[in-house]
């Protein structure tokens, strides 16, 4: 109990009043006639109720930080709550942009494919000998076969050669191994 009553050095002791208990003096005998159904506390017992008193604001104070931490928590969930559905709400925004931006890189893509079907196969394949690889991968690999092959054969040879290799590659399974070329 003593380690109790030295770990609270804040606390005040507590004295006979505070308790609203008769005085305690060893020397006097307890007046019976005036603290009738009151009992006289002894000096270990005072100082165990001051213990008492003690750990219970202890306590108290322990309860109200805990309260305090579990409003702290409360708030930061409900931030953290509110973010994750602005990100939600971000992510479907991107995704609508996406879609949107897919869709027009395709109908670009099938302009392309309708011009350069509408062409010569010589005026095609020269475009074709400077465009980039992935655009023309893009466009060639949408193209009919009826009208590709007239076109590839008008290209620069190693030109067509790396164009075929490619377009082979686009219509392999994912899980195909991959052959070296010219094997």
């Amino acid at each position: 109990v003593r380690w109790m009553r030295d770990s609270c050095v804040e606390c005040p002791p507590l004295t006979q009043a505070d308790i609203n208990l008769p005085a305690i003096n060893n020397d006097i005998p307890p007046d019976t006639s005036s603290t009738a159904g009151q009992r006289a506390f002894t000096a270990p017992e005072i100082e165990v109720l001051q213990s008492l008193a003690r750990r219970r604001e202890e306590l108290d104070k322990r309860e109200q930080a805990l309260t305090a931490r579990e409003a702290l928590l409360t708030a930061a969930e409900q931030e953290v709550d509110r973010k994750i559905a602005e990100l939600n709400k971000l992510r479907g925004e991107l995704e609508a942009l996406l879609g949107k931006q897919e869709k027009m890189e395709e109908e670009r893509i099938t302009s392309l494919v309708k011009i350069y079907e509408n062409m010569k196969p010589k005026e095609a394949a020269a475009i074709f000998n400077t465009l980039d690889m992935d655009i023309l991968l893009a466009v060639v690999s949408r193209m009919s076969e009826r009208k590709t092959s007239p076109i590839l054969a008008s290209m620069n040879t190693e030109r067509a050669r790396l164009l075929t290799i490619k377009l082979a590659e686009m219509r392999k399974l994912p899980g195909e191994k991959q052959k070296a070329p010219g094997r």
